[in-house]
């Protein structure tokens, strides 16, 4: 294993001819490698996860699919997920479980591994209700596992809320409802233009800025029940 320390930064094409991709930049240094050997031409990068333990170990979530390196990005595989080229846009290493990882992509929709993402499983369709209509697709922006439940995961939803699994993804239940008053105690905090766009009265994605958020409220949620 390397002792140099990188840091690894995902893009997208600029409209003025800027190239997308990953680069990686190791600390201490003033240069930026591209690392595009594997990446298909013109992958935008939605997301960089390293591995906690591996540390050689990256994954990157694409607008062509999800990638893997074991030698820090100088090579990359694509991940034999399901549905080859799907826009991916989170992945997420178990906590405690390190050969579980998860892969949340658009239209809303999650994919499992369980061999450290050797093979890939797609988890069943969440149903959530469309609470906006856009010209493209929501998708699952962020993705958590809460370290005490390990078969609770959590979704953040682009423009369409939250979701979550008790069971590592095999069945979904909509849990926006209940941060949409937490949601308004943050929402009234933003600039007033902001707060337009997306009032509290709207479970939009704004009821949740992150999964993590999800994770700690599935957390409270809990320990009031217990006092009950």
């Amino acid at each position: 294993m390397s002792t140099v320390h990188h840091v690894y930064a995902g893009a997208v094409r600029s409209t003025e001819g800027g190239r997308g991709g990953v680069f990686r930049q190791a600390v201490g240094s003033q240069r930026w490698e591209v690392l595009d050997n594997g990446l298909p031409d013109g992958a935008d990068v939605h997301a960089i996860t390293v591995h906690p333990e591996e540390t050689d170990t990256v994954f990157v979530a694409t607008t062509k699919g999800g990638y893997r390196s074991t030698n820090r990005g100088d090579e990359w595989e694509r991940l034999a997920l399901p549905d080859q080229g799907v826009d991916v846009w989170s992945i997420t290493i178990h906590p405690t479980d390190r050969q579980t990882i998860y892969a949340g992509y658009g239209p809303t929709g999650v994919f499992r591994s369980d061999d450290g993402g050797d093979h890939w499983k797609k988890l069943p369709d969440p149903a959530l209700p469309d609470r906006v209509h856009m010209t493209f697709p929501c998708r699952v922006m962020r993705l958590d596992i809460d370290p005490g439940q390990p078969d609770d995961v959590y979704a953040c939803i682009e423009a369409n809320g939250a979701m979550r699994s008790r069971d590592r993804g095999e069945s979904w239940e909509d849990c926006t409802t209940d941060l949409r008053s937490r949601a308004c105690s943050t929402a009234t905090r933003w600039p007033a233009a902001r707060r337009r766009r997306a009032p509290c009265s709207s479970p939009t994605a704004w009821a949740c800025s992150a999964a993590t958020t999800a994770a700690a409220i599935g957390r409270m949620s809990r320990s009031a029940a217990s006092r009950r």
